[in-house]
């Protein structure tokens, strides 16, 4: 390592002193002016080995600093480190952080991702405090993602502290291998009292039919049904032939071939223990016991028993019938000329009384009757 205080050589030097200065220039020229602190005298582009700091550094075009070039050793060692850290244009992987600063507006610069000629990019906007996807054409944001976790696009979806929202009456479809689903809001849901409100509901696959809509009352109908009352139809649509429906404080059962009726078992895998069964054919209401006895009311009031000797119960005596008196003989008179007379239910005629001494067209007649009860 050498420095000189000059770089001048003097007039007319003897020739060992010109020798000698000649050699010091040369030893620090080569030598980088190497030392532990910068040369006094100074030049632009001039270089200096600092071997304090072992750093080679080199004189400015002003001649006003010194600009660190690099380790004295090896002053490519930075260049190619910092080389060996940049990103292939042709493809490579980053290990640390790719940031796109803009700090003269509110727009990040882009992160293209290039297709041929269609060129969508990314980019942050501190205006909305967030993220956006920009389309291909540069015209247009069609979805942005907030710092608060809410993204929103523009063909209506938004989801936004949890949830997720279709606006603009925009669908949510849940996509599968054999067919999708949907699920939809509505102004024009019907709210059951013949006016609709708001509510939403599940639209078939090909989105043209309603599946089930519910309103903002509460209110419900699914496709077969009807609203407010839970009614089903029968799979020919036929609501008249076919139908259950439980409505606001009644059940009403339809069935057109059979007549409905109403099963009660222990288990569902079993067939029913008793049946409720309105039987058209002679308006009667049946209680029946699967594989035993039954009992029959008829549209007069009259009961049907199977284990009363398969016979009618009424409140009439059958032709024939062996009968108990409920009551003492009462009479009704006396009947002398034309008169009209009631003898009202329940009594029955049990005899006939005169006193007309064999005049009957001068005597008296008294209707005798009594209350009955079957034995």
């Amino acid at each position: 390592m050498a420095q000189v205080p000059s770089y001048q050589v003097p007039a007319h030097p003897s020739g060992l002193d010109m020798r000698t200065q000649l050699n010091a220039i040369v030893l620090a020229l080569i030598g980088d002016n190497s030392g532990p602190t910068a040369p006094t005298v100074t030049y632009p582009g001039m270089m200096w080995g600092d071997t304090t700091a072992l750093r080679l550094k080199r004189r400015s075009n002003a001649n006003d600093a010194w600009i660190d070039i690099g380790p004295i050793d090896n002053f490519l060692s930075d260049v190619s480190g910092s080389v060996n850290n940049k990103v292939n244009r042709t493809g490579d992987t980053m290990t640390g952080a790719l940031t796109l600063s803009n700090s003269t507006g509110p727009l990040s610069f882009q992160l293209f991702l290039k297709a041929g000629s269609y060129s969508p990019h990314f980019r942050s906007n501190s205006a909305l405090s967030g993220f956006e996807w920009v389309n291909g054409a540069n015209t247009a944001v069609p979805m942005s993602l907030y710092d608060n976790g809410q993204l929103v696009t523009t063909n209506g979806y938004v989801s936004a502290n949890g949830n997720i929202e279709a606006r603009n009456y925009g669908q949510v479809m849940l996509v599968g291998a054999a067919g999708n689903a949907r699920m939809r809001a509505d102004a024009a849901i019907p709210n059951g009292y013949g006016a609709t409100a708001i509510g939403m509901g599940m639209i078939n696959s090909a989105g043209n039919a309603w599946n089930l809509q519910i309103s903002d009352n509460g209110n419900y109908s699914w496709r077969g049904f009807t609203w407010t009352d839970i009614q089903r139809v029968g799979s020919n649509g036929d609501a008249n032939g076919y139908r259950s429906w439980i409505g606001p404080g009644f059940i009403k059962e339809s069935e057109y071939n059979y007549g409905p009726y109403i099963d009660f078992n222990r288990a569902g895998s079993e067939d029913y223990k008793w049946r409720v069964h309105y039987n058209f054919n002679n308006g009667a209401l049946e209680y029946m016991n699967n594989g035993g006895g039954y009992c029959s009311m008829s549209a007069d009031g009259n009961f049907f028993i199977s284990a009363y000797g398969g016979a009618w119960v009424s409140n009439k005596a059958n032709a024939g019938a062996r009968v108990q008196w409920d009551s003492g003989i009462n009479e009704w008179g006396p009947i002398n000329g034309p008169t009209t007379l009631d003898m009202g239910a329940p009594w029955v005629m049990e005899g006939w009384r005169t006193n007309s001494n064999g005049n009957w067209v001068s005597g008296a007649q008294w209707i005798r009757g009594v209350c009955l009860r079957n034995q």
